[in-house]
């Protein structure tokens, strides 16, 4: 089940990056051709990002995640796929390193699950959820009077963005251990 769920969520991330280069495109020529290519590929996003939650309800710790918490999607099905074992044997402090959320990163890439979990704070964060926005306005409040001005709603995000790694650690914890296969 998680290795169907992870190859479905790696075409997931691929067919992304090309929806937004096709809709890049769209808004900047006037081509029939691009307008059709963008609406398609965003068609097929779309379901592929439904078939991703069917598939992933089956893993205990995505569902634990929707129940427990309200996250969904795929990116979030990409973190845990890839990543439920190690939200469950790292602690805290080593999770923030691996998805690389401390301090700026000059001249590097984050990378694939890092950039996922900064997506799924955005996400949460513009959809108003209900825990994660109130610890986005704290910490926005916090920055701006610390006089970050114009960052405060960058390094806000990213603070969302460690509270929901560490709310996903907590549910890895509280996770029934499987029992080994015969």
């Amino acid at each position: 089940m998680e290795l169907e769920v992870r190859a479905l969520t790696e075409l997931w991330v691929e067919m992304a990056g090309i929806k937004r280069a096709a809709k890049n495109t769209r808004t900047t020529t006037d081509d029939p051709l691009a307008d059709e290519a963008h609406k398609i590929l965003r068609r097929y996003t779309e379901r592929l990002a439904t078939r991703i939650h069917e598939k992933a309800m089956g893993i205990e710790l995505y569902s634990m995640a929707v129940e427990g918490v309200g996250l969904k999607g795929p990116a979030l099905a990409y973190i845990i796929s890839r990543d439920g074992f190690v939200l469950k044997a790292l602690s805290r402090d080593r999770l923030v390193f691996r998805f690389q959320m401390t301090g700026r990163r000059r001249h590097r890439e984050r990378n694939t699950r890092s950039r996922l979990l900064i997506l799924l704070a955005c996400s949460v964060v513009l959809n108003r959820h209900q825990g994660y926005y109130q610890v986005y306005q704290r910490f926005f409040e916090r920055f701006q009077t610390e006089g970050y001005g114009r960052r405060a709603f960058w390094k806000s995000i990213l603070r969302v963005a460690e509270r929901i790694l560490k709310d996903l650690h907590t549910l890895a914890k509280s996770q029934t251990p499987r029992s080994p296969d015969t």
